[in-house]
């Protein structure tokens, strides 16, 4: 392999981690901390904090565009599929669309100058664009491609939906290079858009290893609690969470459920209740009732806090890509119960690092619940090769090496 300097740029929603918590972001982080010096890492991003910055080279995308508000609300509609209009094709053709993408360029060549190639979410069908302006090698990474996520979220129906699946479909037949986290998503784009994907390669997200003071302990002296960390909605599963736990409460009298996350609401048929309006609605026990908690956003260091402490983490998405949450929750060493879909059942080993649950099944997953709480041999057993595993198959370092090679076979591809 050619051990030159690599000058890797990554398109960014937001920047630095401490100020968007967002599982892209969190990959960037966790993947360009993984390289070592011959690979150098730029950060292209139109959000930018400028508080807590790390060393690396940073792209104000909002520095290369002669109208900032203009340049703004640009950003902001290309990233709302509800103001995507049926043809895209015309859409993209507004300058101050277009303007975007060549600010993109203007920011590598005034702050990086030559950069070996860029790395780009699939949302929106960005590569499509990327690879019409410039002659860099363009990697798409499939982080959720709408088409399974819309119709779980119910926005099939909504205005620009179609648009945005084909116009993500072109930009991953046009990119240099295709990586996905899981198997199972690279397969799925595959099938959808008929396309063989010659050009793709599997390379896992990475999560770094957690000090072992911060690792989950069994701890028999302490009430029992149930962990979700995720969104309150369909696509991760909130409603099946609570659902769950009304199983496991009725006949465990001390178990806790401590919710985690945003409240986006969930659709049951037609009707959008928001989390305190589904407990209302779906559980009726005062009893079981009480004992919820919805926490609502957290930081990540009392997310940390409550990973090590909870007796159980559920995980309980109706699809799942290889979700930084329950690389987090595995990395802690936190007994897992998680919906076989996705990525998921190629992170999760069954009875090994953790136990998988059926998909959309509460009861399965109250059942493999119980089964833990009710088995403090297994959860420390699940615990402890957990932690191994994680070491072994998904630090950044171990990632970093796969990507580096990546990069280059494109690179070295694209240079024939």
């Amino acid at each position: 392999m050619n051990k030159n300097i690599l000058y890797v740029c990554y398109i960014s929603p937001g920047w630095p981690l401490s100020a968007f918590p967002n599982g892209i972001v969190t990959y960037i982080q966790n993947i360009v901390s993984g390289f070592d010096s011959i690979v150098i890492p730029i950060i292209a991003t139109n959000k930018l904090c400028s508080e807590n910055l790390s060393n690396y080279k940073i792209i104000d995308l909002t520095d290369f565009i002669g109208n900032r508000k203009v340049f703004l609300r640009v950003c902001n509609k290309i990233f709302r599929v509800k103001l995507i209009p049926k043809n895209i094709k015309d859409w993209y053709k507004d300058c101050q669309v277009k303007n975007y993408y060549t600010a993109i360029f203007k920011g590598i060549n005034t702050v990086a100058g030559n950069v070996d190639i860029l790395e780009v979410e699939e949302s929106f069908g960005k590569a499509k664009y990327l690879v019409r302006e410039g002659g860099i090698p363009i990697i798409t990474r499939l982080h959720g491609p709408w088409f399974i996520h819309g119709p779980i979220m119910n926005l099939d129906t909504e205005n620009g939906y179609s648009a945005r699946v084909e116009a993500e479909g072109e930009a991953i037949r046009l990119s240099d290079g295709v990586t996905a986290p899981s198997l199972d998503v690279l397969n799925r784009v595959r099938e959808f858009y008929g396309i063989s994907l010659s050009n793709a390669q599997v390379i896992p997200n990475p999560v770094p290893a957690v000090l072992q003071e911060n690792q989950w302990q069994y701890k028999a002296d302490e009430k029992q609690t149930i962990l979700v960390v995720g969104r309150f909605d369909l696509h991760k599963g909130g409603d099946l969470a609570l659902d769950a736990f009304r199983i496991v409460a009725s006949s465990n009298y001390d178990v806790e459920l401590l919710f985690v996350g945003p409240d986006r609401g969930v659709l049951v048929d037609s009707v959008s209740y928001s989390f305190n309006e589904y407990l209302d609605a779906f559980i009726s026990e005062p009893g079981i009732k009480k004992r919820i908690n919805f926490l609502g956003h957290c930081g990540s260091n009392e997310i940390s806090i409550l990973r090590k402490s909870a007796s159980v983490t559920l995980m309980p998405s109706r699809y799942d890509n290889f979700p930084m949450s329950l690389l987090e929750a595995v990395a802690t060493g936190s007994p897992v119960v998680a919906t076989s879909v996705g990525g998921m059942k190629e992170i999760i080993i069954d009875e090994f690092n953790g136990l998988l649950a059926i998909s959309e099944s509460a009861e399965n997953m109250a059942e493999k619940l119980s089964q833990l709480l009710g088995d403090p041999e297994k959860m420390q057993r699940l615990s402890k090769n957990a932690i191994k595993d994680s070491q072994d198959r998904f630090l950044p370092e171990v990632v970093a090496r796969q990507t580096e090679a990546f990069y280059r076979k494109i690179i070295d591809k694209k240079s024939l």
